[in-house]
């Protein structure tokens, strides 16, 4: 199993910009759950569907790539192995790109529930 700080190392700019929307979205979802603000709640959607539109990006990105060495090669075949390393590091990049995406929500919801909590107990009239 190879170290994941060598496999970041490997992937390709692309790929770490696709990763970096990622990152984007979860810092502003961990800053909206410690002062959960509106002004955060609404740029949180926007930022999330970039993050989607990049990592789905990411994921064309890579397959374009190792498609694009395949017909490279004299014969028009790659080694089984070598074909499976590269649909392995572009899978990869949706992995980390998606699982971010999903601790994003979850800790904007967390920020939700402190919003609610923190602004007490509404009468059902009030909200009318």
């Amino acid at each position: 199993m190879p170290n994941l700080v060598d496999l970041f190392e490997q992937i390709s700019v692309f790929a770490k910009l696709t990763m970096a929307v990622g990152i984007i979205a979860f810092g502003l979802a961990l800053a909206y759950v410690l002062r959960p603000t509106e002004q955060k709640l609404v740029l949180m959607r926007p930022v999330s569907l970039a993050a989607i539109f990049a990592t789905l990006s990411g994921l064309l990105g890579g397959w374009i790539a190792v498609l694009a060495s395949t017909a490279a090669t004299p014969d028009g075949s790659l080694p089984l192995a070598t074909l499976y390393r590269g649909v392995a590091e572009s899978l990869t990049v949706g992995f980390v790109s998606f699982g971010l995406l999903a601790a994003a929500w979850m800790l904007v919801a967390i920020g939700a529930l402190r919003r609610q909590h923190n602004s007490g107990p509404q009468s059902p009239a009030a909200s009318v």
